[in-house]
């Protein structure tokens, strides 16, 4: 163990030494217009309250904020039992803020709720994955909301973006290009001097090299060589997520490195985005006025919904067509956090008097319950009346569901059209 380690550290300084790509700790100035340093860590300036922190043994509050790959028992895990075994005598405590399916566009409306109202001293932010199909635009707006409300909240927490991938990345990866949302995300990093590490610059390298298979179900070893992946996503815990786990920690140790042991104040300029998501929260569904015949559950209580009950306390359940969520609020965005599943329908969006949107909450994927959510944004920024009206009336849902057999087998499951609803999303104030 001893010759392994030490041969580790020596191809390590070697790498740092003669790879320049490998690590940056490039600081740029607002907005560069030249493509991102592509590199396993882009340290800026790196995570300096957290070494303060840590150093002096105080109580450390790690958040992580991301989609599935976080909320798997990988890389997260991984990561804080390293932290409290490189800093035994700090106290760290988890807020795992990982919800499956999500991007930064939902992340931005839940980090008070999720994040921030738990006080972190550093906040993992995982995007780039569900991000990978988004604008750079919105990209851009939530990202730097999220980076933004943190500040404004404690100028003092460290902020770092990790890059998990997946196969659509992997020829980009390979070419020692970004993928697209990486890219954008290199921007906002840029922009606030926040560190970077891109997990995908190891993988990628394996697999050039044939050391790794990057997808294959049901094996995660091919005569030897180990497997990534079983679904071209999401990391085996015991591999994948082992090789995320190793480049997280070396990049911690080379901010280390070169860490100036001085605790600083993270300050904000102009944004990039002047329409960035800067007000946003998740109001529970009794903010708004709900009409006569919702029922209210506690989902810990139902077992049908006990799943969601880290996130969700209750659960608004609107059945019959005409049911109707009212409010009025202030600012640019308004959106849902609801339950997605076999026995939902469609809703009806006004906005001012005038219907936006016919919005199906039932999708190809709707064999089973999830948490999902939609936004309406870009609306301008004043007083507006919304009203989201439940459509309960039957539609085909065999014909959008990809797995047919299941809605054959099991047509039970799908015959109601129900509207689950969590929370009210936002980016403004409720006027009441």
């Amino acid at each position: 163990m001893k010759s392994y380690y030490f041969f580790a550290k020596l191809v390590f300084v070697l790498q740092l030494s003669f790879i320049p790509n490998l690590f940056s700790s490039n600081t740029f100035a607002a907005e560069s217009s030249t493509a991102p340093i592509y590199a396993e860590l882009n340290a800026r300036r790196g995570l300096p309250n957290f070494f303060v922190k840590t150093q002096k043994g105080d109580s450390v509050r790690v958040a992580y904020l991301g989609g599935s790959i976080t909320a798997q028992e990988g890389w997260r895990v991984y990561s804080l039992k390293w932290m409290k075994e490189k800093f035994p005598n700090a106290k760290f405590k988890e807020i795992n803020a990982a919800i499956g399916g999500t991007g930064s566009d939902f992340g931005v409306f839940r980090l008070n709720d999720h994040v921030l109202k738990f006080q972190p001293d550093l906040v993992f932010v995982e995007f780039a994955v569900n991000d990978g199909g988004a604008p750079s635009e919105k990209i851009i707006r939530a990202m730097e909301g999220i980076v933004r409300q943190i500040w404004q909240k404690n100028p003092f927490t460290d902020i770092c973006f990790v890059y998990t991938l997946k196969e659509d990345f992997l020829e980009d990866e390979m070419k020692g290009v970004f993928p697209h949302s990486a890219q954008t995300m290199e921007k906002v990093a840029d922009k606030y001097a926040i560190p970077t590490i891109n997990f995908g610059f190891e993988v990628s390298n394996q697999v050039k090299k044939g050391k790794l298979i990057f997808t294959k179900k049901e094996s995660k070893d091919i005569n030897g060589v180990p497997v990534f992946c079983p679904d071209g996503v999401h990391p085996y815990v015991e591999t994948g997520h082992k090789i995320y786990s190793k480049v997280l920690t070396r990049s911690f140790e080379a901010m280390m490195e070169t860490d100036k042991g001085k605790a600083m104040k993270h300050k904000l300029t102009k944004p990039m985005a002047p329409d960035y998501f800067s007000n946003t929260k998740m109001l529970n569904l009794t903010a708004g006025k709900l009409s006569d015949n919702w029922t209210i559950i506690k989902a810990k209580d139902d077992s049908g919904f006990s799943g969601f009950s880290r996130f969700l306390d209750s659960i608004g359940v609107a059945s019959q067509t005409g049911e109707t969520l009212t409010l009025s609020f202030k600012g640019k965005a308004i959106g849902i956090y609801d339950i997605k599943g076999p026995d939902v329908g469609q809703l009806v969006v006004e906005i001012d008097g005038v219907a936006r949107d016919t919005i199906t909450r039932f999708d190809k994927y709707c064999t089973y319950r999830r948490m999902s959510y939609m936004v309406i944004d870009q609306l301008e920024d004043k007083v507006h009346k919304v009203v989201f009206k439940v459509i309960a009336d039957p539609f085909d849902k065999g014909n959008i569901l990809t797995n047919k057999e299941d809605i054959i087998e099991h047509p039970e499951k799908y015959k109601e059209y129900n509207w689950y609803l969590g929370k009210i999303l936002m980016d403004g104030e409720l006027i009441r």
